[in-house]
């Protein structure tokens, strides 16, 4: 192995962290493994029992064709590389039989013709019945790779695994995220001081609303009336606060009404909780809390029957019947609304009972009620 210089090994760990931040930075941190060991190819390999994908340090098509890796997956070096510890640097191909591995098809018809002659191998993650390989190549000129560079690789790749759970961790974090902002209620992320630090699509909507009962007052959540935004702030200082020096506090739950001149308008049911800390450098910043507000209808909603008809299975009449009632009326009301009797609507609304798995009148409309999804809009 050619001499290695210490800032050509921290040059090539700072480009695998990188690429832990950024996955399209994975192919820089492959090209630059290629040339820091002197390889003739270089890859990351993720292969299932039927599947085969690769960052490779050389485009090639042919070998990412569909009959390149049906050749790949057949032969028992596929196989072998999944049984190899996770972590572990062995020299490639792992073969006891050099030999008889030359033989085989991939070698002659797929690994020959690339120069692809001797190589090191490590299992970087196995999940799933899929392995993540890490494989750095030289060609019939160079020489094998020894010691020396076994020891390197191996000195490396920690920091290769370390790299690929930050990546997915932020994957995660990001898919969770992206799944938070289409909440079909409105959550909101604040501190103690009742200062926005983050919210969700509803919870803008909410705010957005001219005549609703939350809105933005010096950069703070606030409502309506003095006497709410008081107690909306106790609940924030009671989210935020330590109990015993360690304890969060519990938060609590309020009702904020709308305007009484705007009774068509919904109420928001807020619900506040402590939050994780923000933390920088392994300490907290500040506490914050989660306020998550859902509505109280006084109205139903455009769509509420079709609704209705998805979620329970119902038939048009059947949720037109029922989203009568969850507004409100009774059943000889609701019959007279759909134009039938009341003996046809009693026959609709045992029908319903069976297929909400409730039994009585009261307990449908609650069940009814509490499935309205929240609408993000104002009216």
């Amino acid at each position: 192995m050619a001499d290695v210089t210490i800032e050509a090994v921290s040059a090539v760990i700072g480009q695998i962290y990188e690429a832990a931040y950024d996955q399209e930075r994975w192919l820089d941190a492959i090209i630059a493994l290629h040339h820091l060991f002197g390889g003739s190819r270089s890859c990351i390999v993720r292969f299932t029992p039927e599947t085969l994908e690769a960052v490779a340090s050389a485009p090639d098509p042919e070998l990412n064709s569909q009959k390149g890796i049906q050749a790949m997956l057949r032969d028992p070096l596929a196989a072998a590389s999944a049984d190899l510890p996770v972590g572990t640097v062995h020299r490639w191909p792992l073969m006891s039989d050099d030999t008889a591995f030359r033989r085989r098809e991939l070698w002659h018809d797929w690994l020959r013709p690339r120069d692809m002659y001797h190589g090191l191998a490590c299992n970087l993650l196995a999940s799933n019945g899929a392995h993540w390989l890490l494989h750095i190549h030289r060609g019939a000129r160079q020489d094998a790779f020894g010691a020396d560079d076994i020891g390197l690789l191996q000195k490396i790749v920690p920091h290769v695994i370390r790299a690929g759970q930050i990546g997915r961790r932020l994957e995660n974090m990001s898919a969770l995220a992206s799944a938070f902002s289409h909440l079909p209620f409105g959550v909101f992320l604040v501190n103690g001081q009742q200062h926005i630090v983050h919210m969700n699509e509803a919870a803008e909507a909410i705010l957005a609303r001219p005549d609703g009962p939350l809105g933005l007052r010096d950069g703070m959540i606030a409502a309506a009336s003095a006497r709410e935004t008081q107690e909306l702030q106790r609940l924030v200082v009671n989210a935020c606060s330590l109990r015993d020096g360690e304890m969060p506090g519990l938060g609590g739950t309020m009702l904020v009404p709308s305007d009484q001149k705007h009774s068509d308008l919904t109420r928001l049911v807020l619900s506040v909780a402590p939050f994780v800390d923000a933390r920088a450098y392994g300490l907290a910043t500040e506490r914050c809390a989660v306020i998550m507000v859902t509505e109280v209808a006084g109205t139903i909603r455009e769509g509420f029957e079709t609704h209705l008809r998805s979620l329970f299975d119902l038939t048009p009449a059947e949720a037109r019947l029922a989203t009568t009632l969850a507004s409100g009326r009774s059943l000889r009301e609701a019959a007279a609304a759909s134009s039938i009797t009341v003996k046809t609507s009693r026959t609709y609304l045992e029908r319903i009972f069976s297929k909400t798995r409730t039994r009585q009148q009261s307990e449908l409309v609650a069940l009814l009620k509490s499935t309205e999804p929240l609408s993000g809009r104002g009216r």
